[in-house]
C-alpha cells in the first residue's frame, strides 16, 4: 500500500503544480493587463481635470480657481511661471514616486506652454486586483487538491483492488501450504531416525526447507504489522548454530564450507524475526555463492557479518521488494527486503558492500 501511496502523491503533485503553473503564467498576463488598465484610468481622470484646468482665450492665458483634486504646475518653453517644480518628460502622462503626472501643451504666439496637472497615485484598486486575485488562487487551489485527489482514488482503484487480490492469494496460499511443508519435514525427521541417508532424501529435505522459507518470508509480510511478537533474550551465537545446521543440506548440495567465527552475544528481539534475519542471510550467501567456494561468517563485538564470493551490480536497489539481480536463481526477490525491514523495526544497521571480490552483509545490533 506504501507503493500506492507513493504513487497517488506523485500523481497529485505533478497534476496540481503543472496546472497551478499554467493558471500562474495565465494570471500573470491578467494582472499585467488589469495593472495597465488602472494605470490608464487614473492618467485619463489627470488629463481630463487638466484641461478643464485651463482656460484659453485669444490673447494669452489665465486660471480660474482651481477645484479638482490636482496640482498644476505651468512651463513657458520649459521654464517655471507657476506652481511647484516637476521632472518634465517626454510623455503626456508618466508616474514618479506614486506620483502621477500628466502634461497639456497649449501653443501660443509668444512660446510654447506646458501645463502639468499631478496627484498622488491611488493604489486601493491595485490593492483590491491583488485581493481579488488571492482569492482566487485558494479557491482554484483547494478545487485542484480536491480533483486531484478524487481522480487519484479513481485511477489507482483497479490497482487497490490487484493488490488486495493479490494479498488475499498470498494469505489463502501460504495457509495452504504450511500444512504440507510441515508433514513434509516432519516425516524427513521420521525417516533420518531409521537411519536412511539416501541422495534422493537429502534433495526432498533440501526442496521442503526452500519451501519452507518461501512460507515464512510470505507469512512475515502479511503478519509483520499484525502479529504479537513476544520479546525474549536470545543469544545469536546458539541461534547461528541452529540455523547453518538446518541449512547444512543447502551448503552439501554446492559442495559450499561455511567457516564461522562467533561469540556470545544476547539480544532482545523476537525469536522468530532473528531466525528469519539469520534464514535470509544464510540462504541468499549460499544461493549467490559459486560452487565449491567458501562463506565466512563473524560474530563479534555485536555485528553479525556474512561474505560469499561474488559481486552486486545495483547495491541501492538490492534490498528492494521483489528485487532480484540474478534471474537464473529461484525465489521471489524478498530476502534481503525482509532483512532490512527486521533491521528498521529493531533498530540494527544493515550494511552491504562488495568487498575485494567477496558480498559483505553486516549486521550491527543494538
Amino acid at each position: 500500500m506504501s507503493a500506492e501511496k507513493r504513487s497517488l502523491r506523485r500523481f497529485l503533485f505533478i497534476y496540481v503544480f503543472s496546472t497551478l503553473l499554467l493558471v500562474g503564467i495565465g494570471e500573470w498576463f491578467y494582472y499585467k493587463f488589469a495593472l495597465r488598465e488602472i494605470y490608464d484610468r487614473q492618467f485619463n481622470a489627470v488629463l481630463n481635470e487638466l484641461k478643464l484646468t485651463i482656460p484659453q482665450s485669444m490673447f494669452g492665458f489665465r486660471f480660474y480657481e482651481n477645484k479638482s483634486d490636482i496640482n498644476v504646475s505651468v512651463y513657458k518653453n520649459s521654464l517655471l511661471i507657476y506652481g511647484q517644480d516637476v521632472k518634465l518628460r517626454n510623455k503626456e502622462c508618466w508616474i514618479d514616486s506614486d506620483v502621477i503626472y500628466c502634461k497639456s501643451e497649449l501653443p501660443k504666439r509668444w512660446g510654447k506652454i506646458e501645463f502639468v496637472g499631478y496627484r498622488k497615485f491611488d493604489f486601493s484598486p491595485v490593492y483590491k486586483l491583488r485581493k481579488k486575485l488571492f482569492v482566487f488562487n485558494v479557491f482554484i487551489f483547494m478545487f485542484l487538491i480536491v480533483t486531484a485527489y478524487i481522480l487519484g482514488n479513481m485511477f489507482l482503484k483497479p490497482v487497490r483492488n490487484t493488490i488486495k487480490n493479490l494479498e488475499n492469494f498470498i494469505r489463502d496460499s501460504t495457509h495452504e501450504m504450511n500444512t504440507p511443508i510441515s508433514i513434509i519435514l516432519a516425516n524427513i525427521e521420521m525417516l533420518k531416525l531409521k537411519n536412511m541417508e539416501l541422495k534422493e532424501l537429502k534433495r526432498i529435505e533440501s526442496s521442503a526447507k526452500r519451501l519452507e522459507k518461501i512460507f515464512k518470508d510470505l507469512t512475515f509480510l502479511r503478519l509483520n504489522h499484525t502479529h504479537k511478537k513476544e520479546i525474549v533474550s536470545v543469544n545469536l551465537e546458539e541461534i547461528i548454530k541452529e540455523r547453518i545446521e538446518n541449512y547444512s543440506t543447502l551448503f552439501e548440495n554446492k559442495k559450499i564450507k561455511i567457516i564461522k567465527e562467533c561469540n556470545d552475544l544476547v539480544v532482545n528481539a523476537y525469536r522468530e524475526d532473528v531466525n528469519r534475519l539469520i534464514d535470509n542471510l544464510l540462504s541468499n550467501a549460499v544461493k549467490y555463492s559459486p560452487q565449491n567456494e567458501t562463506v565466512y561468517l563473524s560474530l563479534k563485538d555485536g555485528m553479525l557479518s556474512i561474505s560469499n564470493r561474488g559481486e552486486i551490480k545495483n547495491l541501492k536497489k538490492i534490498t528492494g521488494k521483489f528485487y532480484r539481480e540474478n534471474q537464473n536463481e529461484g525465489g521471489f526477490g524478498l530476502g534481503l527486503y525482509i532483512v532490512k525491514k527486521i533491521c528498521e523495526n529493531y533498530g540494527y544497521e544493515l550494511s552491504i558492500k562488495n568487498e575485494k571480490g567477496f558480498v559483505k552483509i553486516s549486521v550491527k545490533f543494538k
